[in-house]
Parts: structure tokens; C-alpha cells; sequence
């Protein structure tokens, strides 16, 4: 997936107004009769539910609408020139950095924005007539399009996001409550990027994003860094799943935590379901009691899952269709019931020298 492109775009000039008399047999003052040039073609970016992907606007990089026509005489209006619609996938961040920065935030299906107005046509040399001067023999040129420079970012639509350390399980949890098969191997950075996979319970269903493996310095932009974490932010909640056979599962929960707030403070307010994976691992149901009490210590509720084996998954699912139910309850105006949710909390951060 390219998930980032950065882009130029110029709207079409408009037409040049004409200077044109009328020559007509039998018609002894004849007058200006020069007709007004065409606007300019606008740049319009627009959701496209059938694009997935931001990959074209790599292979190409610059874009031009159609100017406007010139007008005529006989007052005749120049053709307007066409406005070029560029389709990017829902979901899409339009943004001017050289300019007053976010332009759109392209979220609803063929959402679209006028990125670049057209230049507007020039007025033809019958505007121009007055009394004392009859025959004018001037016209106006079309206005320039605007020209500017766009990045378009991807930031994926989903209802939960799937965190945590690279290896902690996340890409063999989402194949496992999804019909997703993103790749999985025993090394780090094995997911290259974001996958998205469609978990039901029951009646209902939401989308599940799995967010590749987040490491320290993340929000600096080591490892995968700032090329996945802004997916996140659109997101209602997130499943934060821990390694169980880490040496400190808490602690690696409280370092990523720590990058996603440093990111994004408001990141830190997005509820959390926290998940200890691999307990089906022997060396890990031993420490079933240890890891929980440590969770515990900061105010953590876990649960406990084998993504391999699917064991705890159900219980994990339904909890984060109802947790998410009631999210959406709320942002519909309706009433939730309060319920104990995990918040993660800043804590002070010292980079190594």
C-alpha cells in the first residue's frame, strides 16, 4: 500500500476575451461583438470507494485541467474548460503544506474538493463599449489557474485497531477472527503494512485493522514509525496485544503507550481492550498469576488469549463489539452505560543519550 503522495496540480487557465465587429451586409453601424473566453477547468479530488491505494499518484506526479476556450465573435462564448477529477481512496488526507495545510479530510464516499479553482475567462471587447467610445479595441486575457502543491495521505477507516510490540501475535489474532490472511513469520516488521479484516459476532461486525509493530522512538519515526501510526488515529478503540512470553508484558504495554501519546496526545484518550497473548504457551500459564498482578498494579483489566489456538478469542471479540456498541452510542447522542475502561496515561519520557 502507499499510503503517502505528494503531488502538483494546476487549474486551467481561463479563455482570452475576443475583439471582434459586426460585419454584416445591410447593417450600417455594426458595434463590437467580441464574446467572453471560457473559465478554466477546476482540480477536484474525490473518495472513490474502488480505489484502494494511493500508487498512481507515485507514477505520476503532476496534473493539469483544460483551459478554457477563447472567445469569438458574434458574441460568441468560449467552451468552458473541463474540470480533472483525481479519485483517491476513502479515507484520504488532502493537505497543502506550503499553504494553510489541511484542505479536506475525505471520509464519506465520493466526497469531493475543489482543490485548485479554474482561472475565470477573459470579457470580450463588446463589454467595453460606452458612448464615447464606440469601437473599443480591447479585451481582457483569461485569468491564470492556481497552481499548488498537495500531499494526499491514506489513513485507513476501520472500527478497532490491533497494536502492539512486533511478534506479539497480532497478524495470527487477525487471521484467526477474520477471513484476513496477512503474512506471518517469527521475525520483526513481518507486516509491512496495515491489513484489514472484517470480524463477526453474531449479527453484527466490524472492521479490525492490523497496525504493524510499533517499537521505542516510534513517534520519531524509527522502524515503521509516522508511516503507520497516523492510521491509528481514526480508530474508536484499540486492542492492545501483549506478548505473554516477554520478559515485562506490562512494561512493553506502558512503552508503546508511551509512543502513541507522544504522537498524538489524543491517541492517550482512545479506550483500550489489553490482551495477553500466547497463554496456550506452558513457560507463559505458569506466570498466568505474576503477569496478571502486574497489570493489576496499574489498574489494568487483561485478558488472556492464544492467537494461535484461538483460545479466549471469543470472549475478546464480544467484548470489543460491546464496548464499541456503546462508543457508537455515543457519538449517535445516545446514553451508555459507564463501564470501566482503560485510558492510557502519559508518563514522563527520557531519551537515551
Amino acid at each position: 500500500m502507499i499510503d503517502r503522495a505528494e503531488i502538483e496540480v494546476k487549474s486551467g487557465d481561463g479563455g482570452r476575451g475576443a475583439v471582434s465587429f459586426r460585419h454584416e451586409k445591410f447593417v450600417p453601424f455594426g458595434g463590437p461583438d467580441g464574446g467572453d473566453g471560457g473559465d478554466g477547468g477546476n482540480i477536484i479530488v474525490a473518495a472513490d470507494e474502488a480505489v484502494t491505494s494511493l500508487r498512481a499518484f507515485r507514477r505520476k506526479r503532476y496534473y493539469k485541467a483544460a483551459r478554457g476556450r477563447d472567445g469569438a465573435g458574434q458574441k460568441k462564448h468560449g467552451k468552458n474548460g473541463a474540470d480533472l477529477v483525481l479519485s483517491v481512496p476513502l479515507g484520504t488526507v488532502v493537505s497543502a503544506p506550503a499553504g494553510d495545510g489541511l484542505i479536506a479530510d475525505l471520509d464519506r464516499p465520493g466526497q469531493p474538493v475543489v482543490v485548485a479553482k479554474g482561472g475565470r475567462g477573459g470579457k470580450g471587447n463588446a463589454h467595453f463599449a460606452t458612448p464615447t467610445n464606440q469601437a473599443p479595441e480591447i479585451a481582457q486575457p483569461g485569468e491564470a489557474g492556481e497552481e499548488l502543491a498537495l500531499t494526499l495521505e491514506l489513513k485507513l477507516i476501520a472500527d478497532v485497531g490491533l497494536i502492539g510490540y512486533p511478534n506479539a501475535g497480532k497478524s495470527t489474532l487477525l487471521a484467526a477472527v477474520s477471513a484476513a490472511r496477512p503474512k506471518v513469520a517469527s521475525y520483526p516488521f513481518t507486516t509491512r503494512e496495515p491489513v484489514l479484516g472484517l470480524v463477526e459476532v453474531g449479527t453484527k461486525s466490524f472492521v479490525l485493522a492490523e497496525i504493524p509493530g510499533l517499537v521505542k522512538d516510534a513517534h520519531l519515526g524509527k522502524g515503521l514509525g509516522h508511516d503507520f501510526l497516523r492510521h491509528i488515529e481514526r480508530t474508536r478503540l484499540l486492542i492492545h496485544l501483549v506478548d505473554g512470553s516477554s520478559e515485562s508484558p506490562a512494561a512493553d504495554m506502558a512503552q508503546v503507550n508511551t509512543e502513541l501519546i507522544l504522537f498524538n496526545p489524543a491517541l492517550g484518550g482512545k479506550p483500550q481492550l489489553v490482551a495477553v497473548n500466547k497463554i496456550d504457551l506452558p513457560q507463559v500459564e505458569a506466570r498466568r498469576a505474576e503477569i496478571a498482578a502486574s497489570f493489576s498494579a496499574v489498574g489494568t483489566d487483561v485478558f488472556f488469549v492464544s492467537a494461535a489456538s484461538g483460545q479466549g478469542l471469543p470472549g475478546l471479540m464480544a467484548k470489543t463489539m460491546d464496548l464499541l456498541q456503546s462508543i457508537l452510542q455515543v457519538e449517535a447522542g445516545g446514553i451508555k452505560v459507564p463501564e470501566k475502561v482503560f485510558r492510557p496515561r502519559p508518563r514522563p519520557y527520557r531519551r537515551q543519550k
